[in-house]
């Protein structure tokens, strides 16, 4: 494997960058405020800027680790972040990662995130040479689950009551794809 870091990726609407301290407006008036952009997922939105401006900073602080993957989705026609994608649980030793992405809900159901979905798996496959890259979902995230099976990702098991949310437990649906079925695509 090759280890090294978030680089820039270009698509044919979109550059996968690194987050920088100007993006913090970006993210949180995009999507980092919004509750539905998190209701999937086990995090909560930001409540102010100073707190998306605190997450930026701390992704920033972590682009010096060799093993930190987290891009910035940046729409080439108006130059605003509209949202974020990541590799993380990066296993060296099996070759493996995760990833997890959220969007604007202004850009929804438009192939942006099948897109950037598209690049990272290319990138982690032939840049960094993982083997496997998986993903999941709460239950219920079918438009996840639609952008996941366009990038020849296979379901693999449900995770009975996964995460604890807001006064309760989600089941988890997990999907990934091999390198050599990437390749097939």
């Amino acid at each position: 494997m090759k280890l090294n870091s978030t680089q820039t990726i270009e698509t044919e609407r979109l550059l996968l960058r690194k987050y920088t301290l100007n993006d913090s407006e970006d993210m949180y008036n995009n999507w980092a405020k919004y509750e539905e952009c998190f209701k999937y997922l086990p995090w909560d939105p930001c409540t102010s800027i100073n707190e998306a401006e605190e997450r930026v900073n701390r992704w920033v602080e972590l682009y010096k680790e060799n093993i930190f993957y987290q891009w910035g989705i940046e729409l080439k026609e108006n130059k605003e972040i509209i949202g974020f994608i990541n590799l993380h649980n990066v296993d060296e030793d099996n070759f493996s990662a995760e990833t997890t992405y959220i969007l604007s809900p202004k850009f929804w159901n438009k192939g942006i995130m099948t897109e950037a979905v598209r690049a990272v798996l290319e990138f982690g496959f032939e840049s960094i040479g993982l083997n496997r890259i998986s993903a999941d979902f709460y239950y219920g995230n079918d438009y996840s689950q639609k952008v996941l099976l366009k990038n020849n990702m296979i379901y693999e098991g449900t995770f009975r009551e996964k995460y604890f949310k807001s006064g309760r437990f989600y089941d988890s649906i997990q999907y990934a794809v091999l390198k050599k079925d990437w390749k097939q695509k």
